[in-house]
């Protein structure tokens, strides 16, 4: 199975595992309130909140489906974004407020769908928009493995660059010299977005790459993460921490169903050593930022500098102290259905998407976490 499949079929594979994934001593539990702040999402995936404390969410649509039959197999404009707006209150509003979007449903195992993966809003007031990835290799004439930006008036659509064709083609170019095992190269499937510090960041799941984008829409690796003999590292979500690094978060769905959980990694790379212009700088400057988590699908930093991961197969929300990685963790919320991307409120609430792979038309949610410790 190609990998730049795999972020749509991971569902295929039902293998319960239990809450505790972490190392024993070090998993804390949280007393959770659990509210649904919106429905009828179609394959919610990444989350991220924009000025207005508007929050986000990238639909991966039905493929070359509908609202009546679900998804399909093939290639459709199914794919949008949905904005919550006031999602901390009783009542939020939720609009679609983006569609037609590029979607691919994959027929294998059930139907499984790829589109718009995850969003990065950038600016404020009327010049404020966002930027979504869609997920999936390169397709001639499609939207799929690209960066698009969509301006504030929703209904301006940029291509800002094409990610998913520049990684696959470094895949070919390197994989008899960098990859091991190379079997699963080349391929590409752009995964998450984020616009931080004036610089725009894209984790692509299949080519293992950190990448940045430049404004003249220039793609150059900035970070490789390299597999095992027993994991497949898969990268599915970026953010920026405390000091500054860059954190990103993998699925190694592969570690998973071979070893059990507890073999996903967070890596951190510092921007301020990266050199893309060198390939063994690319190669060796992710380091190994804390270990123990099972199938990462998205990754927050809070605002008291806490990092959060949504963990698929585990179906629970785990949250980290940053000065602390090994040691503190709390399980802020189990037993959720297949959550994927997760943001957190300047008041330290965490919004989850979930049922994030799911044939039927409308069955995504996003839900609110609010915690207490213990």
């Amino acid at each position: 199975m190609s990998r730049s499949r795999r972020l749509g079929l991971v569902v295929g594979v039902c293998i319960a595992v239990a809450s505790s994934a972490l190392p024993a001593g070090a998993i804390g539990k949280a007393a959770t309130r659990v509210d649904v702040v919106a429905t009828g999402l179609n394959n919610p995936r990444g989350l991220r909140f924009g000025s207005g404390g508007v929050l986000y969410v990238a639909e991966s649509g039905l493929g070359a489906g509908d609202a009546q039959h679900g998804a399909l197999a093939g290639i459709g404009l199914t794919g949008s974004v949905t904005a919550i707006y006031r999602p901390g209150t009783q009542h939020p509003i939720q609009r679609r407020i983006v569609s037609g979007l590029a979607s691919v449903g994959v027929d294998e195992n059930g139907i499984r769908v790829m589109g718009p993966a995850a969003v990065a809003p950038w600016g404020r007031g009327a010049k404020a928009g966002f930027d979504t990835i869609i997920s999936a290799a390169a397709a001639a004439g499609t939207d799929l493995g690209k960066l698009v930006r969509i301006s504030r008036d929703w209904g301006q659509k940029t291509e800002l660059a094409d990610p998913g064709a520049f990684d696959l083609q470094w895949t070919i170019d390197h994989m008899n010299d960098a990859f091991a095992p190379s079997n699963q190269f080349p391929d590409a499937n752009p995964y998450d977005v984020l616009v931080s510090n004036g610089h725009t960041y894209v984790v692509d799941a299949a080519s293992n790459t950190l990448d940045e984008v430049l404004p003249d829409g220039t793609v150059q690796i900035l970070a490789y993460f390299p597999n095992s003999a027993v994991s497949d590292v898969v990268p599915t979500c970026v953010d920026r921490g405390p000091d500054g690094a860059l954190y990103v978060g993998a699925l190694d769905l592969a570690g998973f169903v071979t070893q059990g959980p507890g073999t996903a990694f967070v890596y951190r790379v510092d921007p301020a050593a990266t050199n893309p212009n060198d390939l063994n700088t690319v190669l060796n400057v992710a380091t190994i930022w804390a270990t123990g988590f099972t199938t990462i699908t998205g990754c927050s930093f809070g605002p008291q500098g806490d990092f959060y991961a949504t963990e698929m197969f585990a179906g629970d929300v785990v949250r980290v102290p940053f000065a602390h990685p090994a040691t503190g963790r709390t399980i802020i919320a189990d037993q959720l259905t297949l959550p994927s991307g997760v943001a957190v409120s300047p008041n330290g609430a965490v919004y989850v998407s979930t049922f994030t792979d799911n044939p039927q038309a409308g069955t995504g949610q996003v839900v609110r976490i609010r915690t207490r410790l213990r």
